[in-house]
Protein backbone atom coordinates (compact mmCIF):
# COMPACT_ATOMS: atom_id res chain seq x y z
CA UNK A 1 0.00 0.00 0.00
CA UNK A 2 0.98 3.35 -0.64
CA UNK A 3 -0.46 6.07 1.22
CA UNK A 4 -0.07 10.09 0.35
CA UNK A 5 -1.57 12.09 2.65
CA UNK A 6 -4.15 14.84 1.80
CA UNK A 7 -2.29 18.01 0.55
CA UNK A 8 -3.94 19.86 3.34
CA UNK A 9 -2.29 17.38 6.03
CA UNK A 10 -0.80 19.45 8.81
CA UNK A 11 2.62 17.91 10.02
CA UNK A 12 4.14 19.33 12.99
CA UNK A 13 5.24 18.87 16.89
CA UNK A 14 4.21 20.25 19.81
CA UNK A 15 5.78 21.86 23.18
CA UNK A 16 3.97 23.15 26.12
CA UNK A 17 4.75 25.84 28.00
CA UNK A 18 5.32 24.60 31.75
CA UNK A 19 8.18 22.09 30.38
CA UNK A 20 9.59 24.40 27.47
CA UNK A 21 8.96 27.74 28.01
CA UNK A 22 11.49 29.17 31.13
CA UNK A 23 11.69 32.46 31.80
CA UNK A 24 9.77 32.29 34.99
CA UNK A 25 10.80 35.41 36.46
CA UNK A 26 10.69 37.87 33.53
CA UNK A 27 8.30 39.32 31.55
CA UNK A 28 5.48 40.14 34.57
CA UNK A 29 4.91 36.27 34.32
CA UNK A 30 3.03 35.15 38.14
CA UNK A 31 3.37 31.69 40.17
CA UNK A 32 1.90 28.96 38.71
CA UNK A 33 1.55 25.42 40.18
CA UNK A 34 3.79 24.29 37.99
CA UNK A 35 6.72 26.43 40.15
CA UNK A 36 5.95 25.15 43.69
CA UNK A 37 4.95 21.54 42.57
CA UNK A 38 5.17 18.76 45.54
CA UNK A 39 3.97 15.42 44.68
CA UNK A 40 3.54 12.71 47.14
CA UNK A 41 5.90 9.39 45.45
CA UNK A 42 7.81 11.77 43.52
CA UNK A 43 10.26 13.46 46.20
CA UNK A 44 13.41 12.68 44.14
CA UNK A 45 11.55 14.84 40.85
CA UNK A 46 13.16 18.00 40.33
CA UNK A 47 10.17 20.25 39.74
CA UNK A 48 12.18 23.25 39.77
CA UNK A 49 13.68 22.85 36.44
CA UNK A 50 10.36 23.98 34.78
CA UNK A 51 11.64 27.37 35.52
CA UNK A 52 14.12 27.27 33.02
CA UNK A 53 12.87 24.55 31.19
CA UNK A 54 14.31 24.42 27.66
CA UNK A 55 14.92 28.40 27.99
CA UNK A 56 12.58 28.48 24.86
CA UNK A 57 11.78 32.30 26.07
CA UNK A 58 15.20 33.35 25.32
CA UNK A 59 15.32 31.29 21.74
CA UNK A 60 12.10 32.00 20.36
CA UNK A 61 13.23 33.28 17.18
CA UNK A 62 15.88 30.57 16.95
CA UNK A 63 13.70 27.75 17.46
CA UNK A 64 11.18 29.22 15.15
CA UNK A 65 13.07 28.90 12.67
CA UNK A 66 14.08 25.03 13.33
CA UNK A 67 10.42 24.73 12.92
CA UNK A 68 10.22 26.06 9.60
CA UNK A 69 13.97 24.76 8.37
CA UNK A 70 12.10 21.31 9.07
CA UNK A 71 8.95 22.36 7.41
CA UNK A 72 6.26 22.26 10.02
CA UNK A 73 2.84 23.03 8.47
CA UNK A 74 1.87 23.42 12.00
CA UNK A 75 3.07 23.73 15.74
CA UNK A 76 1.34 23.20 19.07
CA UNK A 77 2.21 25.36 22.18
CA UNK A 78 0.62 26.04 25.23
CA UNK A 79 -0.29 29.54 26.86
CA UNK A 80 0.64 30.03 30.28
CA UNK A 81 -2.07 31.25 32.12
CA UNK A 82 0.11 33.29 34.39
CA UNK A 83 1.49 35.07 31.37
CA UNK A 84 -1.57 36.82 30.31
CA UNK A 85 -3.14 37.17 34.06
CA UNK A 86 -0.34 36.90 36.70
CA UNK A 87 -2.36 36.42 39.60
CA UNK A 88 -5.06 34.02 37.60
CA UNK A 89 -8.20 36.67 38.48
CA UNK A 90 -7.16 40.39 37.46
CA UNK A 91 -9.51 42.52 35.45
CA UNK A 92 -6.72 43.67 32.98
CA UNK A 93 -4.34 40.93 30.98
CA UNK A 94 0.27 41.97 31.29
CA UNK A 95 0.89 43.81 28.20
CA UNK A 96 4.20 42.12 28.25
CA UNK A 97 2.78 38.40 28.42
CA UNK A 98 0.46 39.22 25.60
CA UNK A 99 3.77 40.48 23.59
CA UNK A 100 5.32 37.33 24.20
CA UNK A 101 2.74 35.01 22.63
CA UNK A 102 2.15 37.85 19.69
CA UNK A 103 5.79 37.35 19.04
CA UNK A 104 5.20 33.70 19.03
CA UNK A 105 2.20 33.70 17.02
CA UNK A 106 3.17 35.93 13.86
CA UNK A 107 6.44 34.52 14.02
CA UNK A 108 4.95 31.27 13.44
CA UNK A 109 2.19 33.06 10.38
CA UNK A 110 5.66 34.75 8.66
CA UNK A 111 7.23 31.16 8.49
CA UNK A 112 3.76 29.61 7.11
CA UNK A 113 3.41 27.55 10.06
CA UNK A 114 -0.21 27.16 11.41
CA UNK A 115 -0.82 27.96 15.77
CA UNK A 116 -2.51 25.53 17.64
CA UNK A 117 -3.29 27.09 20.91
CA UNK A 118 -3.46 24.74 23.98
CA UNK A 119 -4.97 27.16 26.44
CA UNK A 120 -4.27 25.19 30.05
CA UNK A 121 -1.10 22.66 30.54
CA UNK A 122 -1.12 22.19 34.10
CA UNK A 123 0.30 25.29 35.26
CA UNK A 124 -2.76 27.09 37.17
CA UNK A 125 -1.70 30.45 39.04
CA UNK A 126 -1.18 29.69 42.59
CA UNK A 127 -2.79 32.30 43.67
CA UNK A 128 -6.64 30.85 42.39
CA UNK A 129 -5.04 27.32 44.40
CA UNK A 130 -4.23 29.68 47.77
CA UNK A 131 -7.63 32.08 47.17
CA UNK A 132 -10.06 29.45 46.65
CA UNK A 133 -8.92 26.15 46.34
CA UNK A 134 -8.20 25.89 42.53
CA UNK A 135 -10.36 24.31 40.06
CA UNK A 136 -12.60 22.69 42.41
CA UNK A 137 -14.12 25.71 43.45
CA UNK A 138 -16.95 26.73 41.12
CA UNK A 139 -14.96 30.71 40.90
CA UNK A 140 -12.38 28.78 38.64
CA UNK A 141 -15.21 28.83 35.45
CA UNK A 142 -15.22 32.51 35.82
CA UNK A 143 -11.53 32.97 35.96
CA UNK A 144 -10.59 30.62 32.97
CA UNK A 145 -13.37 32.02 30.84
CA UNK A 146 -12.32 35.70 31.19
CA UNK A 147 -8.64 34.00 30.54
CA UNK A 148 -9.62 32.85 27.33
CA UNK A 149 -12.15 35.52 26.06
CA UNK A 150 -9.10 37.46 26.66
CA UNK A 151 -7.43 35.42 24.25
CA UNK A 152 -9.38 34.65 21.72
CA UNK A 153 -10.45 38.35 21.24
CA UNK A 154 -6.76 39.69 21.10
CA UNK A 155 -5.43 36.35 18.72
CA UNK A 156 -9.07 36.44 16.42
CA UNK A 157 -7.74 35.33 12.69
CA UNK A 158 -4.21 34.32 13.79
CA UNK A 159 -4.88 31.34 15.82
CA UNK A 160 -6.53 28.50 13.75
CA UNK A 161 -6.95 25.72 16.33
CA UNK A 162 -7.76 26.10 20.23
CA UNK A 163 -7.96 22.88 21.89
CA UNK A 164 -8.99 24.54 25.96
CA UNK A 165 -7.30 21.43 28.00
CA UNK A 166 -4.86 19.02 27.26
CA UNK A 167 -5.29 15.44 28.10
CA UNK A 168 -8.30 16.12 29.82
CA UNK A 169 -9.44 12.93 30.59
CA UNK A 170 -5.55 12.17 32.41
CA UNK A 171 -7.09 13.98 35.62
CA UNK A 172 -8.22 11.32 36.89
CA UNK A 173 -4.87 9.47 37.08
CA UNK A 174 -2.65 12.44 37.78
CA UNK A 175 -4.59 15.05 39.37
CA UNK A 176 -1.94 16.57 42.01
CA UNK A 177 0.07 17.17 38.72
CA UNK A 178 -2.55 18.41 36.63
CA UNK A 179 -4.24 20.57 38.63
CA UNK A 180 -2.48 21.53 41.91
CA UNK A 181 -5.62 21.38 43.73
CA UNK A 182 -6.38 19.05 46.96
CA UNK A 183 -8.82 16.40 45.89
CA UNK A 184 -9.41 14.17 48.54
CA UNK A 185 -12.72 11.96 47.72
CA UNK A 186 -15.14 11.64 44.60
CA UNK A 187 -16.85 14.73 45.76
CA UNK A 188 -14.16 16.65 45.02
CA UNK A 189 -12.90 14.86 41.77
CA UNK A 190 -16.30 15.44 40.56
CA UNK A 191 -16.01 19.26 41.18
CA UNK A 192 -13.14 19.73 39.65
CA UNK A 193 -14.09 17.64 36.38
CA UNK A 194 -17.55 19.19 36.20
CA UNK A 195 -15.84 23.08 36.82
CA UNK A 196 -13.70 21.73 33.79
CA UNK A 197 -16.00 21.27 31.58
CA UNK A 198 -18.02 24.09 32.01
CA UNK A 199 -15.07 26.17 31.25
CA UNK A 200 -14.68 23.68 28.07
CA UNK A 201 -18.35 24.49 26.97
CA UNK A 202 -17.54 28.22 27.63
CA UNK A 203 -14.44 28.18 25.36
CA UNK A 204 -15.89 26.18 22.41
CA UNK A 205 -18.97 29.01 22.89
CA UNK A 206 -16.53 32.02 22.80
CA UNK A 207 -14.45 30.29 19.80
CA UNK A 208 -17.19 30.11 18.01
CA UNK A 209 -18.25 33.66 18.65
CA UNK A 210 -15.77 35.51 18.69
CA UNK A 211 -13.74 33.87 15.36
CA UNK A 212 -16.10 31.28 13.58
CA UNK A 213 -13.09 30.65 11.06
CA UNK A 214 -11.21 28.90 14.10
CA UNK A 215 -11.90 25.92 15.10
CA UNK A 216 -12.15 24.08 18.98
CA UNK A 217 -11.99 20.64 20.05
CA UNK A 218 -10.71 18.48 22.90
CA UNK A 219 -7.89 16.43 23.65
CA UNK A 220 -7.81 12.88 24.86
CA UNK A 221 -4.81 10.51 26.29
CA UNK A 222 -4.34 7.32 24.77
CA UNK A 223 -6.66 5.02 25.75
CA UNK A 224 -5.93 1.52 24.04
CA UNK A 225 -6.30 -1.18 26.57
CA UNK A 226 -6.19 -5.03 26.24
CA UNK A 227 -6.69 -7.79 28.69
CA UNK A 228 -3.81 -9.69 30.96
CA UNK A 229 -5.71 -12.55 28.79
CA UNK A 230 -9.10 -13.88 27.22
CA UNK A 231 -10.98 -14.40 30.44
CA UNK A 232 -14.32 -12.93 30.57
CA UNK A 233 -13.10 -10.95 34.17
CA UNK A 234 -10.35 -9.10 32.92
CA UNK A 235 -11.92 -8.65 29.65
CA UNK A 236 -15.02 -6.79 31.49
CA UNK A 237 -12.22 -4.89 33.49
CA UNK A 238 -10.68 -3.95 30.50
CA UNK A 239 -13.87 -2.35 29.46
CA UNK A 240 -14.82 -0.78 32.40
CA UNK A 241 -11.58 1.05 32.02
CA UNK A 242 -11.95 1.72 28.64
CA UNK A 243 -15.77 3.18 29.11
CA UNK A 244 -14.70 5.25 31.79
CA UNK A 245 -11.06 6.75 30.95
CA UNK A 246 -12.43 7.04 27.02
CA UNK A 247 -15.44 7.20 25.84
CA UNK A 248 -16.89 8.07 29.19
CA UNK A 249 -14.46 11.70 29.03
CA UNK A 250 -14.73 11.37 25.14
CA UNK A 251 -18.49 11.94 25.27
CA UNK A 252 -18.70 14.73 27.71
CA UNK A 253 -16.52 16.71 25.35
CA UNK A 254 -17.89 15.63 22.24
CA UNK A 255 -21.99 14.78 23.19
CA UNK A 256 -22.31 17.42 26.10
CA UNK A 257 -23.68 15.23 28.94
CA UNK A 258 -22.54 12.64 31.66
CA UNK A 259 -23.44 9.13 30.65
CA UNK A 260 -24.59 7.45 33.23
CA UNK A 261 -22.10 4.53 33.05
CA UNK A 262 -20.06 7.23 33.60
CA UNK A 263 -21.13 8.91 36.53
CA UNK A 264 -21.96 5.40 38.61
CA UNK A 265 -17.40 5.43 38.79
CA UNK A 266 -18.10 7.85 41.47
CA UNK A 267 -18.89 6.77 44.87
CA UNK A 268 -21.58 8.75 47.21
CA UNK A 269 -21.41 12.16 45.28
CA UNK A 270 -24.57 14.48 45.43
CA UNK A 271 -24.23 15.59 41.87
CA UNK A 272 -27.16 17.90 42.24
CA UNK A 273 -25.45 19.76 44.40
CA UNK A 274 -22.16 20.49 42.15
CA UNK A 275 -24.01 20.41 38.87
CA UNK A 276 -26.00 24.14 38.93
CA UNK A 277 -29.29 24.71 37.63
CA UNK A 278 -28.98 25.43 33.28
CA UNK A 279 -25.34 23.81 33.61
CA UNK A 280 -26.31 20.62 31.78
CA UNK A 281 -28.49 22.90 29.10
CA UNK A 282 -25.25 24.93 28.73
CA UNK A 283 -22.92 22.65 28.03
CA UNK A 284 -25.38 20.71 25.48
CA UNK A 285 -25.98 23.35 23.69
CA UNK A 286 -22.27 24.75 23.05
CA UNK A 287 -20.15 21.60 23.51
CA UNK A 288 -19.78 21.41 19.26
CA UNK A 289 -16.45 20.79 18.57
CA UNK A 290 -14.76 20.74 15.08
CA UNK A 291 -12.38 17.92 15.50
CA UNK A 292 -11.28 15.80 18.29
CA UNK A 293 -7.18 15.71 19.58
CA UNK A 294 -5.57 12.65 20.67
CA UNK A 295 -1.88 11.93 22.11
CA UNK A 296 -0.77 8.81 22.21
CA UNK A 297 2.72 6.61 23.43
CA UNK A 298 1.31 3.36 24.57
CA UNK A 299 -1.21 0.39 25.42
CA UNK A 300 -2.33 -0.54 28.49
CA UNK A 301 -2.44 -4.47 29.76
CA UNK A 302 -5.72 -5.00 32.12
CA UNK A 303 -6.68 -7.69 34.63
CA UNK A 304 -9.68 -8.25 36.75
CA UNK A 305 -9.92 -6.23 39.90
CA UNK A 306 -8.04 -3.24 39.04
CA UNK A 307 -9.58 0.00 39.00
CA UNK A 308 -9.54 2.04 35.75
CA UNK A 309 -6.53 4.67 36.08
CA UNK A 310 -3.03 4.70 35.38
CA UNK A 311 -1.83 2.66 32.73
CA UNK A 312 2.08 2.68 33.97
CA UNK A 313 0.84 1.21 37.64
CA UNK A 314 -0.89 -2.10 36.83
CA UNK A 315 1.91 -4.36 37.04
CA UNK A 316 0.79 -5.98 33.86
CA UNK A 317 3.68 -6.01 30.92
CA UNK A 318 2.89 -7.11 27.59
CA UNK A 319 5.38 -9.90 26.74
CA UNK A 320 4.84 -9.48 23.00
CA UNK A 321 5.92 -5.42 22.65
CA UNK A 322 9.47 -3.79 23.34
CA UNK A 323 9.21 -1.22 26.00
CA UNK A 324 10.91 1.79 26.79
CA UNK A 325 13.10 1.93 30.16
CA UNK A 326 10.25 4.12 31.98
CA UNK A 327 8.01 0.65 31.34
CA UNK A 328 5.99 2.27 28.19
CA UNK A 329 4.58 -0.45 25.61
CA UNK A 330 5.81 0.08 22.14
CA UNK A 331 3.05 -0.48 20.06
CA UNK A 332 2.68 1.33 16.46
CA UNK A 333 -0.64 -0.88 15.58
CA UNK A 334 -2.40 0.41 18.87
CA UNK A 335 -2.28 3.96 17.25
CA UNK A 336 -4.02 2.55 14.08
CA UNK A 337 -6.32 1.19 16.71
CA UNK A 338 -7.17 4.37 18.48
CA UNK A 339 -7.52 6.33 15.30
CA UNK A 340 -10.50 3.63 14.03
CA UNK A 341 -12.36 3.31 17.35
CA UNK A 342 -12.30 7.13 17.67
CA UNK A 343 -13.35 7.99 14.34
CA UNK A 344 -16.19 5.53 14.01
CA UNK A 345 -17.64 6.43 17.33
CA UNK A 346 -17.63 10.16 16.96
CA UNK A 347 -17.12 10.72 13.27
CA UNK A 348 -15.08 14.03 13.67
CA UNK A 349 -11.99 14.83 12.20
CA UNK A 350 -8.91 13.80 14.63
CA UNK A 351 -5.62 15.73 14.84
CA UNK A 352 -2.79 14.15 16.97
CA UNK A 353 -1.17 16.56 19.41
CA UNK A 354 1.39 13.73 20.79
CA UNK A 355 3.24 10.86 19.72
CA UNK A 356 6.79 10.39 20.46
CA UNK A 357 9.55 8.30 22.46
CA UNK A 358 11.01 9.05 25.21
CA UNK A 359 14.85 8.47 25.34
CA UNK A 360 18.72 9.09 26.83
CA UNK A 361 19.77 10.32 24.12
CA UNK A 362 23.35 10.67 23.39
CA UNK A 363 25.53 13.78 22.13
CA UNK A 364 28.45 12.45 20.12
CA UNK A 365 30.85 14.72 18.15
CA UNK A 366 32.04 13.43 15.18
CA UNK A 367 34.70 15.31 13.23
CA UNK A 368 34.27 18.55 15.04
CA UNK A 369 30.57 18.24 14.57
CA UNK A 370 28.17 17.33 17.44
CA UNK A 371 25.05 15.08 16.87
CA UNK A 372 22.71 12.46 17.96
CA UNK A 373 22.11 9.40 16.33
CA UNK A 374 18.62 8.57 17.28
CA UNK A 375 17.91 5.89 15.23
CA UNK A 376 15.39 4.58 17.64
CA UNK A 377 13.17 7.64 17.79
CA UNK A 378 12.95 7.35 13.89
CA UNK A 379 11.65 3.80 13.82
CA UNK A 380 9.52 4.67 16.36
CA UNK A 381 7.69 7.64 14.69
CA UNK A 382 8.09 5.90 10.88
CA UNK A 383 6.04 2.38 12.07
CA UNK A 384 3.36 4.96 13.92
CA UNK A 385 3.61 7.25 10.77
CA UNK A 386 2.96 3.86 8.58
CA UNK A 387 -0.33 2.75 10.96
CA UNK A 388 -1.67 6.33 10.67
CA UNK A 389 -1.17 5.93 6.87
CA UNK A 390 -3.45 2.91 7.25
CA UNK A 391 -6.08 4.41 8.82
CA UNK A 392 -6.27 6.84 6.54
CA UNK A 393 -6.31 4.32 3.51
CA UNK A 394 -9.28 2.97 5.97
CA UNK A 395 -11.63 5.89 5.97
CA UNK A 396 -10.36 8.04 8.59
CA UNK A 397 -10.88 11.15 8.44
CA UNK A 398 -7.32 13.41 9.76
CA UNK A 399 -6.39 17.04 10.15
CA UNK A 400 -2.54 16.72 11.17
CA UNK A 401 -0.24 14.66 13.01
CA UNK A 402 2.22 16.91 15.43
CA UNK A 403 4.77 14.73 17.63
CA UNK A 404 6.33 14.87 21.13
CA UNK A 405 8.07 16.81 21.22
CA UNK A 406 9.72 19.56 18.63
CA UNK A 407 12.69 20.12 20.75
CA UNK A 408 13.73 18.43 24.12
CA UNK A 409 12.18 19.83 27.24
CA UNK A 410 11.95 19.28 30.84
CA UNK A 411 10.27 16.34 31.26
CA UNK A 412 7.26 15.92 33.54
CA UNK A 413 8.97 13.89 36.50
CA UNK A 414 12.59 12.92 34.48
CA UNK A 415 13.65 16.30 33.61
CA UNK A 416 16.16 16.23 30.67
CA UNK A 417 17.05 12.72 31.54
CA UNK A 418 13.72 11.70 28.89
CA UNK A 419 14.29 13.36 25.72
CA UNK A 420 11.33 13.52 23.23
CA UNK A 421 12.58 16.22 20.42
CA UNK A 422 14.20 16.56 17.10
CA UNK A 423 16.84 18.62 18.31
CA UNK A 424 19.11 18.28 21.43
CA UNK A 425 18.88 20.64 24.41
CA UNK A 426 22.21 21.20 25.99
CA UNK A 427 21.13 22.79 29.60
CA UNK A 428 25.14 23.04 30.09
CA UNK A 429 26.22 25.27 27.70
CA UNK A 430 23.85 28.16 27.40
CA UNK A 431 20.79 25.53 26.05
CA UNK A 432 22.64 25.41 22.83
CA UNK A 433 20.28 23.87 20.37
CA UNK A 434 21.88 20.77 18.36
CA UNK A 435 20.24 18.78 15.33
CA UNK A 436 19.72 15.32 15.79
CA UNK A 437 19.06 12.60 12.74
CA UNK A 438 15.77 12.80 13.60
CA UNK A 439 15.78 16.40 12.36
CA UNK A 440 17.00 15.59 8.90
CA UNK A 441 14.34 12.65 8.50
CA UNK A 442 11.19 14.21 9.96
CA UNK A 443 11.80 16.82 7.42
CA UNK A 444 12.11 14.70 4.54
CA UNK A 445 8.45 12.77 5.37
CA UNK A 446 7.20 16.51 5.81
CA UNK A 447 8.39 17.36 2.31
CA UNK A 448 7.34 14.10 0.62
CA UNK A 449 4.10 14.10 2.30
CA UNK A 450 4.40 10.70 1.93
CA UNK A 451 4.60 7.45 4.48
CA UNK A 452 6.18 4.77 2.49
CA UNK A 453 9.14 7.59 2.45
CA UNK A 454 9.24 7.31 6.04
CA UNK A 455 11.16 4.29 5.54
Amino acid sequence: MTTTFPTNFLWGSSTNAQQFEGGRNEGGVGVSIADVRVIPGYEDADFSGFKIAADHYHHLEEDLDLYAEMGFKTYRFSMAWTRIFPQGDEVEPNAEGLAFYDRMVDGLIARNIIPICTLYAYDLPQNLVEKYGGWANRQSVEDYTHYVTTVIEHFKGRIKYYVPFNEYNCIWIDRAYMTGTPVENDTDMFKVIHHMDMCYANACKLVHEIDPEAKVGTNIANNIAYPASPRPEDVEETEKHKYFMGWGFTDIQVRGYYPKYFLNRFEGVDFDAIIADGDLAFMKEHIKPDFISLTYYFTTVIAEGEKSGNAMSNGHVNPYCDHTEWGWSIEPYGFYLMLMEYWHRYQLPILILENGLGHRDVLVEEDGVQRVHDQNRIKFLRDHIQWMAKAVDDGVEMVGYCTWAAIDLYSTREGFGKRYGFVYIDADHDFKRIKKDSFDWYAKVIATNDADLAD
